[in-house]
């Protein structure tokens, strides 16, 4: 993946990739969809040695086949594990979920709505910031993963 780097104050560079993903309506590599993976800054040295490890949120912006719509999922990948999200913080129109040790945020919306990038964007970085507190505001990074593949069962 190719790293853009961005100040957390300033995301518009993340709202700008979810824009271009989302008008691309690719379905990414394997069909299952394009995430848009934002990742907080490597913690810091007193942290690292109690094992600590960096924070992302994958941000689902095309599903299966490379639809566009509500619900978008987040999922949280750090140390927390499943009881991530229960550290962010409480947005409107979003739901919270611990599935199989895995944790997701939800961005709902109406049927056929305009997509708020910009919600999404500061409900993903939100929740990042919640669990890494000790994250400054330079040396966020923002990607685009093609290579997403997910289970079906």
């Amino acid at each position: 993946m190719d790293w853009v780097t961005f100040d957390r104050r300033d995301p518009a560079v993340v709202v700008e990739l979810l824009r271009g993903v989302a008008a691309s309506g690719d379905p990414g590599v394997y069909g299952d969809g394009v995430e848009v993976v934002v990742e907080a800054p490597a913690p810091t040295f007193l942290r690292d040695i109690f094992g600590a490890e960096p924070a992302s949120a994958r941000i689902a912006v095309t599903k299966p086949g490379g639809g566009v719509g509500y619900p978008f999922h987040v999922r949280l990948v750090s140390d927390q594990g499943g009881d991530a999200g229960q550290r962010a913080p409480r947005r409107a129109g979003w739901a919270i979920s611990n599935s199989a040790g895995l944790a997701f945020l939800m961005q709902k919306g109406a049927e056929g709505a305009p997509p708020d990038w910009a919600d999404l964007v500061d409900g993903a970085i939100a929740a990042l910031t919640a669990l890494r507190t000790d994250a400054g505001d330079p040396g966020w990074r923002v990607a685009v993963d093609r290579e997403v593949f997910r289970a079906r069962w």
